[in-house]
């Protein structure tokens, strides 16, 4: 194919400043071109002459197409991929529209078939085709492409990005849009009246679930609508979609208000804290002795823990020894950047466990007491000893709660629900779950009289301009007012009160300590017996 001659020109800067040049193109010339080796100007005999050698820091030039069977303003753009474009002036006002990407056209003739469509429609709608095409697009989005959307950006958004004990909500809320026959319908067809039929279908069996399916998809398209108006008031436009349907259901008050809420739990007996004057004491008294069988110290550590600091159960199951951790991260992660303990007496805070990014976006400190810091060094005995058995490379050795298994993938203890439903039924409560000692906690500050600010602090539902940084004189107040909460709660059980306390305080009056029933016989397939000869 012969070399396509140019029109000698100037050479053009468009509104983007991408130098352009003039040339007739064709399928060869197009295929060799390349940003490294931008154009430098006309021969004298009008021919454009290209960069022999690649150059620094290329910059994305046009040329366009003077040939004969082009539609006028027709061009390749070539950047880190090479495009079709036109540019069209329609009614005083100048449109660039992408054609489509070069790779994507076996021939140029087809290019220049679609930019003359393009150029049609400009003239005839006086707006930029591609514009028009993303108007069409936001009308026709389907559910599963809006919560994708959402879930994309709620996973990469700097403020508050997704945890992912929530994302496995979002996703199970999908799947059901999915069962439903939802997910692929265009959002502006899904009726309201549609909606609020399948809201009471299960809504009485499984409210919250059911609620969850709904709040989801009207957040994620509340949040598409308001990016749509964005688009549409840069293109000047109307935005191409503007109700959600999904918000109907609140509009109408199908969904239960906080105190409905409370009220369903207070009667089904869906939150059971244990209560200090009847619950707290033989709980512990069974912790306390169930520790010592079938390998449960680690799950014992971990409740007494959860119930001795007020915290979720995901924010200190990762807790790792703080001492295995830099200052600052050099070689790593960090202790600021890290949940941990720090044993050792820290100049500020003295002992301390630290809740690295909480559930609500936090970070939250708390100082360890003198009995739970005995409760840790005790931990961080069995953690050794397991190290040992391991190796010093295992997985779990940086974690004050490792994994009973090695296959662990995560390397550190995670579920003690089982554990918990054993000591349950051991002192006779029909209901307990890991919350409930969270509660529990709650409920021995009320009885203290503990201040409302103090409180919020321990359970991390201070405001949100509340920071890890405390004064001098307000830590002493919360360490104070820890000491209280840990005597209060260890007291109820003189036994493990006395194992924990330290060596100058004057022993509790203790009853004989709690004796576990047996465990029961491990269900399954019998071991293999070898053959010794």
């Amino acid at each position: 194919m012969s070399e396509p001659s140019g029109v000698p020109s100037s050479e053009y800067k468009d509104k983007d400043r991408n130098p352009s040049w003039r040339a007739e193109l064709n399928d060869n010339y197009c295929k060799l071109r390349r940003l490294e080796q931008p154009p430098k100007g006309y021969d004298e005999k009008g021919k454009l002459v290209f960069a022999a050698k690649p150059v620094a820091s290329p910059q994305p030039y046009i040329l366009w197409d003077v040939s004969r069977d082009a539609p006028p303003g027709f061009g390749l753009k070539v950047g880190r991929k090479k495009v079709y474009i036109l540019r069209r002036k329609v009614m005083g006002r100048s449109m660039l529209a992408t054609v489509g990407n070069f790779a994507d056209f076996n021939r140029i003739q087809d290019a220049r078939a679609k930019a003359a469509e393009l150029a049609r429609t400009m003239i005839e709608t006086g707006q930029n085709p591609n514009t028009l095409a993303r108007q069409v697009n936001a009308a026709e989005v389907t559910l599963r492409q809006v919560m994708a959307a959402y879930r994309e950006h709620w996973t990469t958004r700097t403020q508050k990005p997704a945890a992912r004990e929530s994302l496995k909500v979002f996703d199970r809320v999908a799947r059901q849009h999915d069962a439903w026959g939802w997910a692929d319908r265009k959002v502006r067809e899904i009726d309201d009246n549609e909606i609020i039929k399948k809201f009471l279908e299960t809504h009485k069996a499984t409210p919250t679930a059911t609620e969850q399916a709904f709040r989801w998809p009207t957040r994620a398209i509340d949040w598409f609508i308001e990016n749509e108006k964005i688009r549409a008031d840069a293109q000047d436009r109307e935005p191409a979609l503007k109700g959600n349907p999904f918000k109907t259901l609140a509009l109408n008050g199908y969904y239960r208000s906080k105190e409905q809420i409370e009220q369903e739990r207070h009667e089904k007996g869906k939150r059971n804290p244990l209560r200090p004057s009847a619950d707290l004491g033989p709980f512990l008294e069974a912790c306390w002795s169930k520790r010592l069988i079938n390998d449960n110290m680690t799950g014992i550590h971990y409740l007494m823990l959860m119930l001795l600091w007020g915290c979720r159960k995901s924010e200190h199951a990762g807790l790792v020894w703080g001492e295995l951790l830099d200052e600052l991260g050099e070689t790593g992660k960090g202790r600021r950047s890290t949940s941990h303990v720090w044993l050792k007496d820290h100049p500020d805070w003295g002992p301390y466990v630290f809740f690295y990014k909480t559930k609500n976006g936090r970070s939250h400190r708390l100082p360890i007491t003198p009995m739970v810091l005995e409760l840790l060094r005790q931990r961080q005995r069995c953690a050794a000893d397991e190290a040992i058995r391991r190796g010093f490379h295992a997985k779990s050795r940086p974690f004050v709660f490792p994994a009973r298994s090695r296959f662990s993938k995560t390397g550190h203890y995670m579920d003690a629900t089982d554990l918990l439903d054993d000591l349950r039924e051991e002192i006779g409560l029909e209901k307990l779950n890991r919350h409930d000692l969270r509660r529990s906690f709650g409920a021995v500050m009320t009885s203290l009289g503990i201040d409302e600010v103090i409180k919020s602090r321990f359970l991390n539902h201070a405001r949100a301009n509340v920071t890890d940084t405390y004064t001098q004189a307000e830590w002493q107040l919360l360490r104070e007012s820890m000491v209280k909460i840990e005597q209060a709660i260890l007291s109820k059980a003189p036994n493990v009160y006395n194992a924990l306390k330290p060596a100058d305080w004057p022993p509790l009056p203790a009853p004989a300590p709690h004796v576990c029933r047996p465990p029961k016989p491990r269900t399954g397939r019998p071991r293999k017996i070898g053959n010794h000869q």
